[in-house]
């Protein structure tokens, strides 16, 4: 665990049997994570430099690399400078390369072999595409999994478009992996006729696996997600598709600081009889499955344009709720029971009050956290929650009515919205509880 506030968290999975070759490819893989971690305090350095956004607006319309994902910016003598990540950071990006380059000469896994040397080549000459086409193309599910680069970008302050360095090593969980499968088969098919009528992008393919967190670093160490689905771009998701994953080791973390304390504080005491820790875990761990896989049927090509800085929340919070939606299909087709739903239900509202009252002030947390806002907000209006004597209490079923009008309403921002909408919309439903 990070005990030193540094960007870096390595976690003590229990590991499946390994060949001596798995088990050198693994050490190159945790070695090539930790050496992220001085690139992005590099980053953070970065972020604290004032630019005015005003001034990058102009500036970009000389040089279009100021607004690109993969530069740092910088003033000199005056001028905004742009330069390319994979030489901002070429000194410290080249051992990182290496070790990746010598983990794919020694597996004996030939695709996860190539996209590794791929991924080597990309952080040192910017061909980022090119590398994520390459994990996404590998067909069969390796016993290791790794992400490693600039490779998101929810903490950028100025216009949500700066890639962050982050890395993940995880181990696969079979298990896991079949059930998440077994989740996305359901809900989209169920989605898919949506898809089409609203005109969505439809990624190339979607694949989504479960991992057993080895460490994270960079972004993922500050964030500490339970499940990300990447890549972002619209116009890479629609060529090469999407990955989702879910991680096991965060979600455990997350529910013991904050789901389960804030499910302690806020529910009455006959109300928690009827829910254990491990109904809360395994429903925080479901939402989280399907928000995820919500986000695959979320894409649209200008919506991140369209919605500026407001983006990043309404986005989040409409692949919740979708989510939640969702997992209607699921108890209609016997793949979950009505206490699994409640259980789901139950860990989100815990997580939304949990971030609403929290101290941690990074970007991506202030997003979720305008969503959870807004999300109890909606449902306080609509009966579905009521506050009486600091107790929560839920009525499921306007829970279940309000989740279909409050998806609407946000699926239409993302696919029709201006900045202006998502402002009236957020104004709207932060005032009630704040």
């Amino acid at each position: 665990m990070n005990k030193n506030n540094l960007p870096l968290i390595e976690f003590n999975p229990k590991l499946p049997k390994l060949s001596n070759s798995e088990k050198a490819v693994l050490e190159l893989l945790v070695e090539a994570g930790r050496l992220i971690v001085p690139i992005y305090l590099e980053q953070e350095k970065q972020a604290k430099i004032e630019i005015d956004k005003k001034e990058i607006e102009e500036e970009s319309q000389k040089d279009p690399a100021i607004l690109s994902p993969y530069t740092a910016l910088e003033k000199v003598n005056g001028e905004i400078v742009a330069t390319p990540y994979h030489k901002k950071y070429a000194g410290l990006l080249k051992p990182i390369a290496e070790k990746l380059t010598k983990a794919s000469e020694i597996t004996d896994n030939k695709e996860f072999g190539k996209a590794l040397k791929i991924q080597s080549k990309a952080l040192l000459d910017g061909s980022y595409e090119e590398a994520t086409a390459a994990f996404l193309k590998i067909e069969s599910p390796y016993i290791f999994d790794i992400a490693i680069g600039p490779v998101d970008h929810f903490d950028d302050e100025l216009f949500f478009g700066k890639a962050s360095y982050q890395a993940w090593v995880g181990i696969l969980d079979m298990d896991g992996t079949e059930r998440l499968n077994n989740y996305k088969s359901v809900t989209l098919s169920a989605r898919r006729h949506a898809l089409m009528s609203k005109g969505m992008v439809e990624a190339a393919i979607i694949r989504a696996k479960v991992l057993d967190v080895v460490l994270f670093s960079g972004f993922m160490a500050r964030t500490r997600f339970a499940g990300v689905n990447l890549p972002t771009d619209t116009n890479t998701i629609e060529k090469y598709g999407a990955q989702v994953t879910l991680f096991n080791q965060p979600n455990d973390l997350r529910v013991k600081e904050q789901i389960v304390p804030t499910f302690n504080k806020i529910f009455s005491r006959g109300f928690k009889e009827g829910f254990s820790q491990e109904d809360l875990r395994r429903g925080y761990l479901r939402s989280i499955a399907l928000h995820e896989l919500a986000h695959s049927y979320l894409y649209y090509k200008n919506t991140a344009k369209n919605l500026k800085d407001l983006f990043p929340s309404i986005n989040e919070l409409a692949a919740t709720v979708l989510g939640l939606r969702l997992a209607g299909t699921l108890l209609l087709k016997d793949r979950i029971n009505e206490k699994q739903l409640q259980s789901m239900i139950v860990a989100f509202i815990c997580r939304s009050f949990s971030l609403i009252e929290g101290r941690r002030n990074t970007l991506p947390l202030v997003n979720y956290r305008l969503g959870g806002l807004i999300y109890i907000n909606f449902m306080l209006q609509n009966g579905a929650l009521k506050q009486l004597d600091n107790l929560v209490y839920i009525n499921f079923t306007k829970v279940f009515v309000s989740l279909h009008e409050l998806s609407s309403m946000l699926e239409n921002l993302l696919a029709h919205g201006t900045r202006m909408d998502a402002e009236l919309f957020i104004k709207k439903y932060t005032t009630l509880y704040s």
